[in-house]
């Protein structure tokens, strides 16, 4: 009797419930930890250049729309709040670039108004996007 206790006449299983239940929560935590890159909702036609060149590495990307609106970071920010911003981004990143997307028809005074700020900030490279060949 006790010999047919310990006797197993079918095949072992494995249980798959656990190990799926792991795949599960990785699967929710690298959904919940990745980082998205999202491109500017700001419609932007950049100016043709035949000269431009390519910037390296990643730099700060300030946004100027047809009326002049300023938007740091893909959100819309009043240009009296950039100085602070980007004093304090060179403060953490001393050699950051500065990345001016304008649009052909913004008023020349507002990315001129920018650079400015970005040289007082700190920034010593910037930069203004343009289209080429």
């Amino acid at each position: 009797m006790l010999s047919d206790r310990f006797r197993q006449d079918k095949d072992p299983e494995i249980n798959m419930t656990p190990m799926l239940d792991v795949v599960f929560i990785l699967l929710i935590f690298f959904i919940v930890s990745t980082n998205f890159v999202q491109q500017s909702a700001v419609e932007i036609h950049r100016p043709y250049a035949s000269t431009a060149t390519r910037v390296d590495g990643s730099p700060i990307i300030v946004t100027l729309d047809t009326t002049g609106r300023v938007y740091f970071e893909s959100k819309e920010i009043d240009i009296y709040y950039l100085p602070g911003k980007l004093q304090q981004i060179v403060t953490q990143t001393p050699k950051i670039k500065l990345l001016i997307v304008a649009d052909t028809n913004c008023p020349t005074g507002v990315t001129i108004k920018v650079l400015d700020i970005a040289k007082k900030a700190g920034i010593s490279y910037s930069s203004v996007a343009s289209e080429s060949d």
